[in-house]
């Protein structure tokens, strides 16, 4: 978008949607995730475009950003969704330097960013969903969001992304493609080495649990018989080349089966989503498993900071006292005879 105007005459509102032009273009050319940009309409029309009306850009000082920062909160807001809006006025404003319509970036407020773990289930809760989705594959209740019934690829995808530790977003653009069957060798079992697209700054494959073998085969096999499983389909939903529509059902489908198997709240009330089963996949290995967090944080895709802000927040440090007293190999720290009289 060519903005043509005086600077003076320039409004908040012209000055994004140029940058949602420009987050559209992105977008073609697979720097960004279409997401972004319904994200940015949705800021834009609910928050940013009530508050700022016609405001010249030239207003738009740190003091009128701070005014709009409690206008958010006094909505009730929680931190994290204001700083996601606030991101985006911030991406407006910069653009807008960028083209030289004001002279200089006001300063965007700081919030304090408090991590906010998903829910994770625990391990006798996620084996009951699992229980419970069986039961409605068979029809024991039938459930189904509008014309999509729940059925076993609904149970693939959850145990697929628990043992791969994938993120949400990701799931619906992994393609047969992407994933490779290593084999097994004199250094443990097989697993997958799963190249999907970039994300969140990460574009390592990702290593899942030797199960997920099991659980792709079986994928593999049920799409086959139904004309699909090329390089190019889509592991999960492959008849519906609508990506984004396909989240949506998983999403639905997931959110009843939950409400079905009395699971939906976690246990500080808030609501479980799709992004509670990479929480869970992430906390069963640091509760369960013997691995150091770098080697968790490259096969998942993340950073050790993350894991320990967001995963690893509910663990302390008696959760795992069984390993903080284990050693590989006979140690000093163990041999207690020099302490006894």
């Amino acid at each position: 978008m060519s903005l043509k105007m005086k600077n003076t005459t320039i409004t908040f509102s012209v000055a994004a949607a140029a940058t949602i032009a420009d987050g559209e273009a992105r977008v073609l050319i697979g720097q960004n995730k279409p997401r972004m940009v319904v994200d940015y309409r949705d800021r834009l029309r609910k928050h940013c475009e009530p508050f700022f009306s016609s405001t010249p850009l030239s207003k738009i000082d740190s003091r009128k950003l701070r005014e709009f920062r409690d206008v958010l909160a006094a909505k009730g807001l929680k931190s994290t969704s204001i700083a996601a809006i606030l991101s985006f006025v911030s991406k407006v404003l910069r653009m807008a330097h960028d083209d030289g319509l004001i002279r200089q970036m006001p300063a965007i407020p700081r919030l304090p960013q408090k991590a906010s773990p998903r829910s994770a289930f625990k391990r006798n809760e996620y084996h009951r969903f699992l229980g419970s989705l069986k039961k409605v594959e068979g029809g024991k209740p039938a459930l189904a969001w509008k014309a999509s019934p729940i059925d076993r690829e609904l149970r693939d995808f959850v145990t697929f992304m628990v043992n791969g530790f994938f993120r949400p977003g990701d799931m619906f653009v992994l393609r047969h493609k992407h994933v490779t069957v290593v084999p097994a060798d004199k250094d443990g079992p097989a697993y997958l080495r799963v190249d999907a697209p970039p994300s969140k700054g990460h574009a390592d494959p990702i290593i899942t649990m030797p199960v997920a073998v099991l659980i792709y085969n079986r994928i593999l096999t049920t799409q086959k018989a139904r004309g699909f499983g090329k390089p190019d389909d889509y592991l999960f939903l492959p008849h519906r080349p609508n990506r984004a529509y396909a989240h949506e059902i998983i999403r639905r489908q997931f959110r009843l089966a939950l409400t079905h198997a009395g699971l939906l709240q976690g246990p500080n009330g808030d609501e479980r989503t799709l992004y509670s089963l990479r929480h869970t996949a992430i906390t069963m290995r640091l509760q369960q498993g013997d691995v150091d967090l770098v080697t968790l944080a490259r096969a998942c895709r993340t950073s050790v900071e993350m894991i320990d802000r967001f995963y690893a927040s509910s663990l302390t440090a008696e959760s795992n006292r069984d390993k903080l007293f284990s050693f590989r190999r006979p140690t000093r720290y163990l041999d207690v005879s020099d302490l006894i009289d």
